[in-house]
């Protein structure tokens, strides 16, 4: 089985079509080391639809506070 070692963050936003959150279920399997947040209200777009919440979450997997 193929599988993630690395420290990975998923941002999933629950309003996908393309990528329903169902995908979701059973990731944690793969990724070891996996920190998931899940965004309700954004779509496949969530990048352009909450710019600011994605630079927040990204900042704070990239750079935690010690």
């Amino acid at each position: 089985m193929l599988t993630v070692s690395l420290p990975t963050l998923v941002i999933w936003g629950l309003d996908d079509r393309a990528l329903p959150p169902g995908l979701i279920d059973g990731l944690d399997a793969y990724v070891e080391h996996l920190s998931l947040e899940t965004v309700a209200g954004a779509s496949h777009w969530i990048v352009h639809e909450k710019p600011q919440l994605i630079a927040q979450l990204l900042q704070q997997f990239l750079l935690p506070k010690e």
